[in-house]
């Protein structure tokens, strides 16, 4: 029996991933623990894991509320130092204490809780780290991330992403690598050199990719520690039932027509972005329109009379609802894109804020769908991105190409089984691990 602490930052797209991944490894007899945000109890219980809450200021609701308005590089560049830099030092020292109640082989973290690898290390424990967003490695082939530019290798292209990477490290997240830096000293952690979005790829000993290749830009220099797992769909581990007017899915499928799906997504959960524009947008056409994630806006704010090809929910399971679906318009969250191109859905993506510049520009480049390039959309603009998203066959038909990609890789099974060979200590680590802090 393996023991694995997973540790994550308690934000609802960070967690929800690694819960299927949770659930293979108990369901082959491993000891499982969580480390995270006190809302998460539900969910982590019920795939079988020991819920371990983090600490009150640090369990997730401040964190969720401070990634809604955080637009372009600017606010992307606060995030980081904010959400994932400066809380670092009192993760470790939580999750040093963890560790010594707990005992595991293997910690496995998102992306985003730098804490977890670096202690990992500091305490000589095997790591593995999951990507839930876009790859933010840094390479020679691409701009930074944040910039939301396209991929260019050709000469010019690795002068300008050379000379972008050099303004981002030491100009404008000049603060944000000082920070880390900080927090590594305050964590006896050697500072490495690497920019601040390549160390969780330099510390850990495998970095799960919830994506694949197609859908990400190529790089000519990918760590040997990457390795693409395919997304890590949560299905089933919600406690949920169909609403009354599910059977209306089917029917409208069998009518010819379209079920678009709208949602905010988990993070900037403003509605009044995308949700009650989309709303606006197709109020008088044959579209069945599902709403979800309306944050905390109340029902008289939707339009009066509400459309009559309106469905409104808080939450409904995407895995449960994407299969009936024409259409995505989603803010860009990464997680969602994933499960919808996963199902062979096309995409309308608008939002600026933490790192959906990136998401939508990889949206476009596919050919899965349309970028809006804005967290505000007007309604003419949606309406004109879904109708053409539905009449121009080229969407879907890119949309159902990456859907058979999607489909070579098993996702989660695939990522519990990497989770299983880091605490083994898998031959297949050591040239990734060559050079490692320790």
């Amino acid at each position: 029996m393996t023991r694995i602490l997973f540790a994550t930052i308690p934000i609802t797209g960070h967690v929800r991933p690694g819960l299927p991944v949770a659930r293979e490894l108990v369901k082959s007899g491993h000891q499982v623990a969580w480390y995270t945000g006190r809302k998460f109890e539900p969910l982590v219980s019920r795939v079988g894991a020991k819920f371990v809450p983090s600490a009150p200021g640090t369990d997730g609701d401040v964190l969720q509320d401070m990634t809604g308005n955080r637009s372009g590089i600017g606010g992307f560049k606060r995030i980081i130092r904010e959400l994932f830099v400066e809380p670092v030092p009192e993760y470790a020292r939580e999750l040093s204490r963890v560790i010594d109640d707990f005992r595991p082989d293997v910690v496995v973290s998102d992306h985003c809780f730098l804490a977890g690898p670096m202690v990992a290390s500091r305490r000589g424990i095997a790591s593995v780290v999951y990507v839930v967003g876009p790859l933010a490695v840094s390479s020679v082939d691409t701009a930074p991330s944040g910039t939301g530019l396209a991929p260019s290798s050709s000469p010019l292209g690795r002068l300008r992403n050379r000379g972008l990477q050099w303004l981002v490290t030491h100009v404008l997240f000049r603060d944000a690598q000082r920070a880390l830096r900080r927090a590594a000293r305050a964590v006896d952690f050697p500072v490495l050199d690497d920019f601040l979005t390549d160390w969780t790829v330099r510390i850990a000993d495998r970095y799960l990719v919830a994506a694949i290749p197609e859908f990400e830009y190529p790089r000519s220099d990918l760590p040997a520690a990457v390795e693409f797992v395919g997304p890590m769909l949560p299905t089933g581990v919600d406690d949920w039932s169909p609403p009354d007017w599910w059977p209306e899915l089917r029917a409208a499928r069998a009518a010819g027509r379209p079920v678009v799906l709208v949602t905010q997504g988990t993070a900037a959960t403003d509605p009044r972005q995308l949700v009650l524009p989309t709303v606006s947008a197709l109020a008088d056409t044959d579209a069945l329109v599902v709403a979800t994630a309306l944050g905390d806006l109340p029902d008289d704010a939707l339009p009066t009379p509400r459309p009559a090809n309106l469905r409104v929910e808080r939450f409904v399971p995407y895995t449960e609802l994407l299969p009936l679906t024409d259409v995505m318009v989603t803010n860009g969250g990464y997680g969602g894109v994933q499960m919808s191109l996963a199902h062979g859905v096309p995409l309308v993506t608008a939002g600026r804020s933490e790192d959906k510049m990136e998401v939508g520009r990889r949206v476009a480049c596919s050919g899965a769908g349309i970028s809006l390039r804005t967290s505000n959309p007007r309604p003419a603009r949606i309406r004109s991105a879904v109708t053409r998203v539905l009449r121009e066959h080229g969407y879907r038909e890119r949309a159902q190409q990456l859907r058979a990609a999607y489909a070579r890789y098993p996702g989660a099974p695939r990522a519990a089984e990497a989770v299983l060979e880091t605490a083994a200590g898998s031959p297949r680590l050591s040239a990734g691990a060559e050079g490692r802090p320790r």
